[in-house]
């Protein structure tokens, strides 16, 4: 079906990679993070864990890709701590997702940046008592570490597949 192959194709592309912000923002436990994907699926995506097995990117009930904890990920949550803000209809891998819609919370960002950074929803006239408690990540990375590009054989067949269903 379409779905198995957008899934099929959103796995290839990023079997592993690695993220973190490249200015000081993020707290050392969720800064370059090296991500490898699982066997799991969760909201019918695939699931990373960091190399460590503490954290899990999956895409969450809002169909945003969260890092959470692994009784989160299982559950498919919303809570966590950091997201990507794009909502996605289809399957996406981390690494497609706008590197400049990933948002923090407070315990995943150094407090020394936490307070004065620019928060999910500001606006010039938003109150402090007011602003969200997630702050956009500046300068966010991702980096395929590996993954098969859409030349190699399979990601070609994959890809016509995909073609011929639209």
């Amino acid at each position: 079906t379409r779905r198995a192959l957008e899934t099929a194709v959103a796995q290839a592309r990023a079997l592993v990679f690695e993220m973190g912000s490249t200015t000081p923002f993020l707290a050392e436990k969720f800064q370059d993070l090296r991500w490898v994907i699982t066997d799991r699926v969760v909201n019918g995506s695939p699931v990373w864990a960091a190399v460590g097995g503490e954290l899990f990117m999956y895409r969450d009930s809002n169909t945003r890709m969260m890092a959470s904890v692994e009784s989160d990920c299982a559950e498919g949550s919303d809570f966590g701590f950091m997201y990507n803000a794009e909502c996605t209809a289809d399957i996406a891998a981390p690494t497609e997702l706008p590197s400049d819609q990933w948002v923090s919370f407070s315990s995943a960002t150094l407090a020394s940046h936490y307070a004065s950074a620019r928060r999910l929803g500001d606006t010039p006239t938003t109150l402090p008592e007011n602003r969200s408690p997630w702050a956009w990540v500046p300068e966010m990375r991702i980096t395929a570490v590996h993954g098969l590009d859409d030349g190699e054989p399979a990601m070609a067949a994959a890809l016509r597949q995909l073609a011929a269903l639209a």
